[in-house]
């Protein structure tokens, strides 16, 4: 039997001088331990120390004081986002209101509950291609609601969330020659 210091051992945890009798494997296993994590620690510190990487090094800087300038803008900015974003979210309910139900039902499964299209067509009793073609047309219908009261500016493109359709090739007409 040997007799350990748990104090040498388990600093943070035991403060006072406590000993205790342990088997000799156990005290053993114990001292081996503590020599690898020493040897680890070593080694760390040899080959990547710097103010970064250390641990528990930032513990031992203090903190940066904030000035009184920094607290009151940081609350006006708060303040500002808070309130656009209750301008944003007033606004989007205005334009969910001209949409249809069966479009606003479709969009409110798509985007916030986060359904495909077949499971909202599954779930409203139409075909997936309805569901498709019901969610683009209440996406271009809130483009042009947010368009029309200036909250957005139009898309570079002449159509808003449409497909074009390719154009038509142009066939030579050939006359059937008469001989």
């Amino acid at each position: 039997m040997k007799t350990l210091n748990l104090k040498k051992y388990y600093y943070p945890i035991c403060k006072k001088d406590t000993f205790v009798e342990v088997p000799d494997e156990v005290a053993d296993a114990i001292v081996e331990a503590s020599r690898a994590e020493d040897a680890n620690d070593a080694k760390q510190h040899y080959h990547c120390y710097s103010l970064d990487a250390s641990p528990g090094m930032e513990n031992h800087f203090p903190e940066q004081a904030v000035s009184p300038e920094d607290i009151l803008m940081e609350k006006v900015t708060e303040r500002e986002q808070e309130a656009a974003r209750a301008l944003m979210m007033e606004r989007l309910r205005e334009a969910l209101a001209t949409l249809t139900p069966r479009q606003a039902s479709c969009l409110h499964a798509r985007f916030w509950e986060g359904k495909q299209f077949k499971e909202i067509a599954e779930a409203e009793g139409f075909t997936t291609s309805a569901a498709i073609v019901t969610v683009r047309n209440a996406i271009i219908k809130l483009q042009k609601y947010y368009i029309k009261r200036g909250w957005m500016k139009p898309p570079k493109e002449k159509t808003i969330c449409t497909k074009k359709s390719p154009p038509k090739r142009n066939r030579k007409k050939t006359s059937a020659k008469k001989s």
